[in-house]
């Protein structure tokens, strides 16, 4: 939405990096003051109100939606859901023979290792 007002959030003014007056201007140790933070508060309300309102847009949006489309939006997302849990399951049972097969790896390496060890042993 546009700011018909052309004042705008304070932030959206050039030159003005805290919404209230630019520049260090004032004496040392007041930069923390903010001569239009009336200003800033309002234009941080505004803000506010606007994405108040977009969520409220969502919402009725979403409502006429499901109104109008409810069963075939939720077969098309049962559609979707299966196909992703599908997917979880076979990545999972890859993902337990990829495992399997790296302790068999292992245990053959242990095997190698004691094979030599043995070895080892003889010679003493």
């Amino acid at each position: 939405m546009q700011d018909r007002h052309g004042d705008g959030p304070p932030e959206s003014r050039p030159g003005d990096r805290r919404g209230g007056c630019s520049g260090n201007d004032g004496p040392p140790g007041t930069d923390f003051l903010d001569l239009e933070i009336s200003q800033v508060l309002y234009g941080e309300a505004a803000g506010v109100a606007r994405d108040a309102f977009r969520e409220l847009v969502k919402d009725a949006i979403k409502a006429r939606l499901k109104e109008r489309l409810g069963s075939r939006i939720e077969a098309l997302a049962k559609i979707a859901a299966d196909e992703l849990a599908d997917d979880v399951e076979t990545n999972l049972a890859i993902e337990a023979l990829v495992n399997g097969r790296k302790q068999a790896r292992r245990e053959r390496e242990d095997a190698i290792r004691r094979v030599f060890a043995r070895g080892d042993e003889e010679k003493r």
